[in-house]
């Protein structure tokens, strides 16, 4: 079952795209602004990448939202007893710093590729935890929740830091 650790995550990403409250200008990434076409598309991400980095390529949701979001792409893979779901936004990473229900940012390098590392929701211990990629095609968000059936006492940090080698090589600059 992934209710418990996909909720969250959903409602991270809800609260950034200001579902309940409004939010003044037009979101931007990269200092540009882009529209849901111009985002990268995370449902595009090959098989083999998948299988590197510990995704079942055919437990693939392509409807990780349930119901569309403006400013968001998605898409999600079963990882053993974790989920991973990719996501691009047009929000910016200053909007992710805002969100009250991420925390714990850190700064991170992988492969090269600067980004930001945060835990999502108040779980203790964590069961979800993020990574998010400025790039030309709007903000960049790998994360890993655990699912609910799940009795691991893995860190989701450290499964998302394992898979993003992988990702992080396919993504937009």
């Amino acid at each position: 079952m992934r209710v418990v650790g996909f909720a969250a995550g959903v409602c991270a990403v809800v609260a950034l795209a200001g579902c309940s409250t409004a939010v003044d200008g037009q979101p931007e990434a990269s200092g540009a602004p882009l529209t849901k076409e111009q985002l990268f598309d995370p449902c595009a991400v090959s098989d083999s990448v998948l299988q590197a980095a510990g995704a079942d390529p055919a437990t693939k949701d392509d409807n990780p939202f349930s119901s569309p979001r403006a400013d968001w792409k998605g898409c999600g893979w079963r990882a053993g007893d974790f989920f991973i779901d990719l996501f691009s936004t047009t929000y910016t990473m200053d909007k992710f710093r805002e969100n009250r229900l991420l925390h714990d940012f850190q700064d991170v390098t992988i492969e090269g590729r600067k980004g930001v590392q945060y835990l999502i929701g108040e779980a203790t211990p964590p069961e979800e935890c993020g990574l998010a990629f400025e790039s030309s095609q709007g903000t960049i968000t790998l994360q890993s929740s655990k699912a609910s059936s799940s009795k691991s006492t893995k860190d989701p940090c450290a499964v998302v830091n394992s898979a993003a080698p992988h990702f992080v090589a396919i993504l937009p600059k």
